[in-house]
């Protein structure tokens, strides 16, 4: 458990200097929310091709072979990002395609070796403790690469820090004792229609959907709500990511503290906080009130995701998590493509602000809903105790 943690902590450190780089790197060129929310699109319809044609690899391969293999190809790819992005920008985006089809295997994987590394009642606390790993490498990551924006004129040298992370994270994957997969049997295609006849997986994918649906809204207007609220968008940018990781932070070590049982009110409550907080967002023009509504934001996301994943993860097997995992990360990314999309619209139509509170009470209104679906499904338990 100690050197899956330290490997996703060192490729969540490098994981910000790529994004930012190539996300102003498409910003600067063109100047439009719409750059931001084609890079996103290309990176989805990698999640989408791969988690559709070879989804349930996660099951039907070792896992720490898997994880190696992809990890180099991932610092080759990576590596490569200073010389081709200098030829053009928009080379970027199948480059995008491919490294987001490599994660769509890569997560879940991970994920779904939690539970053959911890014991069954430890399982929503290593995944709190994953996530916090997470929040923490990517607030210091953010924070680099802020930092190295001021001083580079060139700022593509900043992803050979990503490439060396995800060789790093090889080689510590590569030491880890046996991760499960590997059961031939399980075929590669169709795993979002396998997961959803799990009993209890149905409604956890569909909030998934619904929240990242959202979640993919923001996504392409977090960078124009930079330039907005400050003459210096690059460096505002990687405040305000900072600020949301720490929010993350907070949260994802408040949820290692919850329970089992009060998972779902923990994730319905969550959900209220995270509407609330990108809301606030839309409604001021202060750069300190945002970056505090951001943090708040990000805590509540912390919470629901981790409760989420390790809600599906109890609901799975030794035999089918992998697939369940993957398709959680199909569904979700789904979502965020169509989110994608609306969002770049939207930022567009109403400005970046007042985009941000419409999505804002998009999620409150998910937050209900899954607040109505908890009290009827409590209500139904009881009356079935009483029958």
């Amino acid at each position: 458990m100690a050197r899956l943690t330290a490997a996703v902590l060192v490729s969540s450190v490098g994981d910000p200097f790529s994004q930012v780089v190539s996300l102003v790197l498409l910003y600067q060129v063109t100047r439009s929310p719409l750059a931001i929310a084609a890079a996103y699109g290309a990176e989805m319809l990698g999640v989408l091709t791969i988690g559709g044609l070879v989804g349930a690899a996660a099951d039907r391969i070792d896992r720490r072979r898997l994880i190696v293999g992809l990890e180099v190809v991932r610092f080759l790819v990576v590596a490569s990002l200073p010389v081709v992005s200098s030829l053009s920008v928009f080379i970027l985006y199948p480059l995008l395609f491919l490294l987001a089809g490599v994660e769509t295997l890569v997560q879940p994987s991970r994920q779904a070796a939690l539970p053959e590394l911890v014991t069954e009642g430890e399982v929503g606390a290593a995944n709190a403790l994953l996530m916090t790993a997470v929040t923490v490498a990517q607030g210091l990551g953010f924070g680099l690469a802020g930092m190295a924006l001021i001083r580079l004129s060139d700022p593509r040298p900043l992803y050979l820090v990503d490439a060396l992370s995800f060789a790093l994270a090889a080689l510590l994957i590569a030491s880890v004792g046996d991760m499960g997969g590997g059961i031939v049997t399980t075929r590669l295609r169709g795993g979002v229609g396998r997961a959803w006849m799990i009993a209890g997986v149905p409604p956890l994918l569909v909030v998934a959907a619904a929240t990242v649906f959202f979640v993919g809204m923001l996504n392409p207007t977090l960078l124009p709500v930079a330039y907005t609220l400050s003459a210096n968008g690059p460096t505002a940018y990687t405040l305000l990511e900072v600020c949301l990781i720490s929010g993350g932070f907070v949260g994802s070590v408040a949820i290692g503290r919850i329970g089992r049982r009060r998972r779902l009110l923990a994730q319905a409550a969550a959900l209220w906080i995270f509407g609330a907080g990108v809301l606030a967002v839309g409604v001021t023009h202060s750069f300190l009130l945002a970056g505090l509504a951001i943090a708040l934001s990000g805590a509540g996301n912390a919470i629901y995701s981790v409760s989420n994943t390790s809600a599906l993860m109890e609901r799975a097997t030794s035999m089918n998590r992998g697939t369940v995992m993957s398709a959680r990360f199909t569904v979700t990314r789904t979502s965020m493509a169509l989110g994608l999309a609306a969002g770049a619209g939207m930022a567009s139509w109403l400005g970046p602000l007042r985009a941000f509170g419409s999505f804002g009470l998009g999620l409150l209104l998910v937050a209900a809903g899954f607040t109505v679906f908890l009290v009827k499904q409590g209500q139904a338990l009881s009356t079935r105790r009483r029958d």
